[in-house]
């Protein structure tokens, strides 16, 4: 069989969702896992990377955090947390998210608008387990990495499980479908509920294992008018987003 012709914007997408990817540092070095920006101003990692808004105010983020095509590390910039102004939380053993403000610029010259966002709209694909999916990661902590065309095995309405190469670290990272879209975000390298494969069985217990984007939008929609107002336009600008594919 021919290797399919694609766009090479294709390339565009993919580095789009890249910049995206920052790492989660506790005082300033601790590393716990990375996240992704969901809007130009709100941040998406697990509860279990980031688990309350104290700890949020003792975390930066970190862009950059990657290689250029010489080998050579990029320069990075580092963002702190602004919690007071949004932090979303729901515990590990549920949907394991925590959505946080970025606050001031802490060092480097990006400006956050470089990096962008993943927008939170329901993919195409998002249902079909016969799809690949992309995680963009820091695995152990090092510089970021892409792990390509990982295949979906199995899945519930809450859960994707996928063979991927991740390692500890990941925790927080996208997970993106063939098109670069968001549909999941990665929290365990293994499974810790059953999900289902095409045929209707039990998937495997040696996948990995992310939530599902549309589990966490629905979420918040039942429970965002629990925040006032200016927490709601933020969180509106995330879920209100006109385009698919990383902005």
């Amino acid at each position: 069989m021919n290797a399919p012709s694609i766009d090479v914007c294709y390339l565009d997408i993919a580095r789009a969702a890249a910049s995206t990817v920052g790492r989660v540092l506790h005082n300033s070095s601790e590393f716990k896992g990375a996240g992704f920006m969901i809007s130009n101003r709100l941040f998406l990692t697990n509860n279990h990377v980031i688990y309350n808004s104290a700890m949020a105010t003792a975390c930066l983020v970190e862009f950059n955090y990657e290689l250029d095509v010489t080998g050579c590390p990029t320069a990075v910039t580092r963002f702190a947390l602004a919690p007071n102004e949004f932090f979303v939380s729901n515990p590990r053993e549920d949907l394991d998210f925590t959505i946080v403000a970025i606050g001031n610029r802490v060092s480097g010259k990006g400006e956050l608008s470089d990096f962008g966002y993943c927008p939170l709209k329901k993919a195409n694909e998002e249902h079909s387990l016969s799809e690949f999916v992309n995680v963009i990661h820091h695995p152990y902590g090092n510089f970021k990495q892409i792990v390509l065309s990982a295949r979906l095995a199995a899945h519930t309405d809450e859960v994707l499980h996928y063979y991927a190469n991740t390692r500890s670290g990941s925790s927080g990272s996208p997970v993106l479908n063939a098109q670069f879209e968001l549909i999941g975000i990665h929290h365990y390298r293994r499974p810790t509920r059953t999900a289902m494969t095409l045929d209707g069985r039990p998937g495997p217990r040696d996948a990995n294992e992310g939530i599902r984007i549309s589990a966490i939008v629905k979420r918040i929609n039942s429970e965002k008018n629990n925040l006032n107002e200016k927490q709601r336009a933020l969180i509106d600008t995330a879920l209100n987003c006109p385009f698919r594919h990383p902005v």
